[in-house]
């Protein structure tokens, strides 16, 4: 290595006739054609060029190129014998006239290479053993920015903080630097997913196929429309708390655009937790309900006059105390401003759902709400164990029918469809629905929220 040996014909040196240059080869990139004699038999094409490789050697009649094809043996064997290598340093070329040309130029090791070899990085290195590895690991391009920053990396203290860089007073570094900085998201998407693989563990919600909601009978669709028509306020359902519902009561269900009433609302709500409790197994008289919801009175108290006026709440539903971490789901109706959301904890789970049919997120709602569990839960409640789902509700296209989206949305996720699956299309037959199934008493007979191919329907 070092050196290009380029072939010399042995009688060229003695030979007493000049060799005149082929036509074809000459130097395009020389210096600009002087008007020279004719009769001037100077090889101009040989001057050296700065920075230039050496030119092709001239072609002769007694210089051909050896052709394996068209020579014999013999000729092929006699021409090599002839050839002479000539050696050509290509140290002696001028170095390229740039302002990188100092670094730029290639710089000869003052011994041979030696051939990389794997080599275990050890925690400490002494001042000798490292000046010996930045000398061995320097590359043959002589660049000062590369150098300086392999020996800033090769350095004991590592990397300087932009903390001590900038602040007069130390500050202890944490192990991960990035922890500072991302600590906050990093642990609320930790959250999240945690949330997410429990709630993997229940049935995943599905999207109905076609119609979401189930067509009324006949019968049914005569039952409802024969209990509106009646002239006297008489009793067309009893809840399953024993409360009667009058004419006027389902009147704010039925009609279109009408706002929905507590009575409406609270029972209802008992329907779906019945649902619940049968569908697992929760009965029992003396067997502590892993299913509850409040009533509408519930969330305005809590709001109003704080833990303290709702304290009694949850044990007289017997899931108070540091038994609300073994319920599993705790329906809130919310009603502010003349509008009905939904707010769902789920204890087990140790997760808090939103829906508002308005698009809102409940900020303030939900922090209502973990007021709510800090005092029922006291030492228990850990509020980094929480965790706020991002829950979609569907939209309503009026101001009017939020109150049915509440009740829709929560017999969704009883039965496990997805709240989006319905729209505000379908408000006028849930308004329906809604009173048949209270006037049925439950979801059962001909309301069991599965049709006989067992798709799930509202």
């Amino acid at each position: 290595m070092g050196f290009f040996r380029w072939p010399r014909y042995k009688g060229s040196a003695s030979s007493s006739k000049p060799t005149k240059p082929s036509p074809q080869i000459s130097n395009t990139f020389g210096p600009p054609k002087l008007p020279i004699d004719v009769h001037d038999e100077t090889d101009y094409s040989q001057l050296p060029i700065p920075g230039a490789y050496p030119s092709t050697p001239p072609e002769s009649p007694s210089l051909k190129p050896i052709d394996p094809y068209g020579a014999t043996t013999e000729q092929a064997d006699t021409l090599l014998q002839e050839w002479e290598p000539m050696d050509i340093d290509i140290r002696a070329q001028p170095a390229l006239l740039t302002e990188l040309g100092i670094h730029l130029h290639p710089r000869w090791p003052s011994r041979p290479p030696i051939p990389p070899t794997p080599k275990k990085r050890s925690p400490s290195l002494s001042p000798a053993k490292a000046s010996v590895r930045l000398q061995d690991d320097r590359m043959d391009i002589d660049d000062p920015w590369v150098q300086q920053a392999q020996e800033f990396a090769r350095t004991a203290h590592g990397p300087v903080s932009a903390v001590r860089l900038f602040d007069p007073i130390p500050k202890p570094i944490p192990p991960n630097r990035l922890a500072s900085w991302y600590a906050p998201a990093f642990e609320k998407r930790e959250k999240e997913r945690l949330a997410r693989e429990l709630d993997g563990q229940r049935p995943s919600r599905v999207v109905p196929r076609g119609q979401p909601v189930r067509m009324l009978s006949p019968e049914w669709l005569a039952r409802v429309q024969n209990a509106m028509q009646s002239k006297n306020n008489q009793v067309v359902a009893t809840s399953l708390s024993g409360d009667d519902m009058y004419q006027r009561d389902i009147a704010t269900c039925v009609r279109p655009g009408a706002w929905l009433n507590d009575e409406i609302i609270n029972s209802y709500l008992m329907l779906i937790i019945h649902y619940l409790r049968q569908s697992n197994g929760n009965l029992g008289p003396n067997e502590r309900p892993r299913f509850h919801s409040f009533n509408t009175f519930f969330y305005s108290t809590l709001r109003d006059k704080g833990y303290q006026g709702v304290r009694r709440w949850a044990s007289r539903a017997k899931i108070g105390g540091e038994g609300l971490l073994n319920v599993d789901t705790v329906f809130v109706p919310v009603h502010e401003a003349s509008h009905w959301t939904l707010m769902l904890v789920r204890p087990v789970d140790r997760t808090i759902e939103y829906f508002d049919s308005l698009g809102a997120r409940g900020a303030r709602q939900v922090k209502t709400i973990k007021e709510w569990l800090r005092g029922e839960l006291g030492p228990k409640y850990n509020e980094k164990e929480w965790t706020v789902l991002t829950s979609v509700s569907s939209q309503q296209d009026n101001g009017s029918d939020c109150g049915v989206f509440l009740l829709t949305n929560a017999k969704a996720i009883a039965i496990g469809i997805e709240p989006t699956a319905f729209g505000p299309g379908q408000t006028p037959l849930l308004r329906r629905k809604i009173v048949a199934e209270l006037m049925n008493g439950g979801l059962s007979g001909d309301f069991i929220p599965q049709d006989k191919a067992g798709t799930l329907l509202l």
